[in-house]
């Protein structure tokens, strides 16, 4: 069977919820919901100690799934077996034969789900286990969802919690936040706690963590815009916070760089940082907005200035690693030279 949509499965789940499921993916908030999901449509909570039955699974070796998956439920019609984090690279040919017995000969009244939230999902023994589980059952592949998605997830959490978002505010809160999907759901639990019916702006602002990466656009942005003693302040405070240490620091601050460059690049040729977000799919998937922020920032900018600057920034990357500087004060003095490199 192809891969099941999110929408595929809630309607499964809702009319006829047992049977054989593979969940992995980038979003593993996703992956541990759904998992979830499947358990509880599947088992009664009365019953869930004699028929939920989870394997953290450390060995190939598939002998205990088997037995589970084949035992009867007790005083239920249907019981559960998950086996979490499944090691497949370390599988065997005789493991994989294992895999499809369990699976060509789970009964209909056992939900089987494997699900990976921290085992890598690549490499030829991952394809073969796809194949038998898109042969017996179903496959739910949850992929890093764009901004626009993410944003819909929000707007759908709040909804559930009698709240609303004003128009922009989801958007603004990934921006600001990040895009990892279990910290979004905790930052929305608190917003939705603290707002009046409907998160604006300023319960953002308010309530929300931002995330590194925003601190440091927005000390980058008050270095290009002249601000010097903001960005100075702002630098100050991420060493107060301890959120980060240095080589954090320092890794955003060239990331941000190497976004401005990238924007200005793309600027001067005339194309939309669309494309540039395209050729590096594994940066900017769901983060275009990244790209959208540097542009607004490298326009105040040469590119003689952004290359002096992307010079400065390896010069302290080289002595973060190599020389024996306190790497406070090194990144005291970088924003000092970027700061002169602006002009």
């Amino acid at each position: 069977m192809p891969d099941l949509s999110r929408e595929n499965l809630d309607l499964k789940l809702k009319n006829d919820p047992l049977g054989i499921y593979l969940i992995y993916g980038e979003e593993s908030f996703l992956v541990r919901t759904y998992a979830d999901r499947i358990v509880k449509a599947c088992v009664d909570d009365s019953f869930a100690d004699f028929n939920v039955h989870t394997i953290e699974a450390e060995s190939p070796d598939l002998s205990d799934a088997y037995d589970l998956a084949l035992s009867v439920p007790m005083m239920a019609p249907s019981k559960c077996v998950i086996v979490k984090n499944y090691p497949v690279a370390d599988a065997t040919p005789e493991n994989l034969s294992q895999l499809k017995d369990l699976l060509k000969d789970n009964p209909e009244d056992n939900a089987l789900v494997f699900s990976f939230t921290s085992e890598k999902t690549e490499g030829k023994n991952f394809t073969a286990m796809k194949k038998l589980f898109e042969q017996y059952g179903f496959v739910l592949n949850f992929a890093k969802q764009t901004a626009s998605e993410l944003a819909v997830t929000l707007e759908r959490g709040a909804k559930k919690r009698g709240v609303t978002f004003e128009k922009g505010v989801a958007r603004y809160m990934i921006e600001s936040i990040g895009d990892e999907l279990n910290v979004l759901q905790n930052e929305l639990e608190k917003v939705c706690a603290y707002c009046d019916k409907t998160v604006k702006y300023t319960d953002v602002d308010a309530v929300c963590v931002k995330s590194l990466d925003v601190k440091v656009f927005n000390m980058t942005k008050a270095l290009t815009s002249g601000n010097f003693d903001s960005a100075f302040g702002m630098l100050e405070k991420l060493f107060e916070q301890k959120d980060a240490d240095e080589f954090m620091i320092l890794g955003a601050i060239i990331s941000q760089y190497t976004d401005i460059y990238r924007a200005k690049s793309a600027f001067a040729a005339g194309k939309p940082v669309g494309e540039v977000a395209a050729a590096y799919p594994s940066i900017y998937k769901g983060r275009e907005f990244k790209l959208t922020g540097a542009k607004n920032v490298c326009t105040k900018m040469s590119f003689e200035a952004i290359c002096e600057c992307l010079e400065i920034l390896a010069e302290a990357d080289r002595k973060f690693k190599f020389t024996p500087e306190d790497k406070k004060l090194v990144l005291e003095n970088t924003l000092v030279r970027l700061a002169r490199a602006k002009g």
